[in-house]
């Protein structure tokens, strides 16, 4: 599957997931709203809710990734990158187990964000460098991201040029 092929079932992944994603977020704004004017210790759920959408996503993306290269190694590096998200999970999920059985979660939550934060943007970083390798016509979140700002561009050159036509 050449690189052009992989950009589409991308592009109809992604564009699959967006009502959800807008869902998710709208009904994720309401509930913090609530939670916050309420004061409610309950608020500290929220980040959980939104990491278990973001795993179940990228679990959703890797099976996706797997039907582009059979390679054993490609397929490793991509639960490695699923691993990495559950991972931050089951950690998020055992600090507010923590939290609602009255430890300090202040140290905790300080070391978590230095180390988990830097490990969730250098890991898939360097897995990316890998697949990259492995594979030719690997998509990179480079790529990705630099193909979705020029395909919005258009839209928008499109969307003026046609405002103009109309005035």
């Amino acid at each position: 599957m050449d690189k052009a092929e992989r950009f589409r079932q991308i592009e109809q992944f992604e564009k699959r997931f967006t009502r959800l994603n807008i869902i998710v977020s709208a009904v994720m704004l309401g509930v913090s709203i609530y939670f916050l004017s309420t004061w409610s210790p309950y608020s500290i759920l929220l980040p959980g809710v939104a990491l278990f959408y973001a795993t179940w996503l990228e679990w959703r993306k890797m099976i996706l990734q797997q039907s582009f290269n059979e390679s054993t190694r490609y397929h490793r590096l991509l639960r490695m990158n699923f691993t990495v998200m559950l991972i931050s999970l089951m950690w998020y999920l055992i600090l507010i187990t923590m939290h609602f059985n009255g430890i300090d979660l202040l140290p905790w939550m300080s070391w978590t964000l230095l180390i988990g934060g830097s490990c969730l943007i250098l890991i898939p970083r360097w897995i990316d460098r890998k697949q990259s390798a492995l594979d030719e016509h690997h998509v990179t979140s480079g790529e990705w991201t630099r193909s979705n700002r020029e395909r919005l561009k258009r839209a928008l050159d499109d969307f003026s040029r046609k405002g103009r036509k109309e005035s």
